[in-house]
Order: C-alpha cells, then structure tokens, then sequence
C-alpha cells in the first residue's frame, strides 16, 4: 500500500488507509510510536499508553467516608485578622 505524508495546519501527518488500520487493529486517537528503521523507512509502533484516570465527583468521595468516622480537629493557632467563626 502507497500512502503519503500530508500538512494539516503546522502539522504533518501519514495517511493510513482504513483498510490496513483494521489489519492492524488500530483504533482513531489511539497513540503510535514512530521508529526509524534506517535507509528512510519508519515504523508504527503500538503503544501501551496507561488510560487516563476518570475524575472522581465529590459525592464518591463523601461516600466512601464510613458514618462513624470521626475527624481530627486542627489546631492552628490563635485567629488572625476579621474573620469571624
């Protein structure tokens, strides 16, 4: 297969034809490792990024307190300046 390297913006980019992203189990987005080989060739190589980590809403995380959990009063000296409490 012949494909071609192409400017988007500041960018460029390898056309990959859809059939061969399929062969290879390819996903859009997904990230690929650009290896050079020597004599002008490179190769795509998969990789296992780690999944990025779903942000917790503070409901889970009041949730997960136990009921009977008590917290530890800090003590962080006399007050200061015209906040009232």
């Amino acid at each position: 297969m012949t494909t071609r390297i192409v400017r988007v913006g500041n960018t460029l980019t390898v056309e990959i034809p859809e059939e061969l992203v399929a062969q290879a189990a390819l996903a859009v987005g997904e990230p690929l490792q650009c290896v050079p080989n020597g004599n002008g060739s490179i190769a795509l190589v998969k990789t296992t990024a780690a999944k990025p980590h779903r942000r917790v809403t503070l409901d889970e995380i009041l949730e997960s307190i136990p009921e009977d959990a008590e917290m530890e009063k800090i003590e962080w000296g006399a007050d200061r300046g015209a906040e009232v409490w």
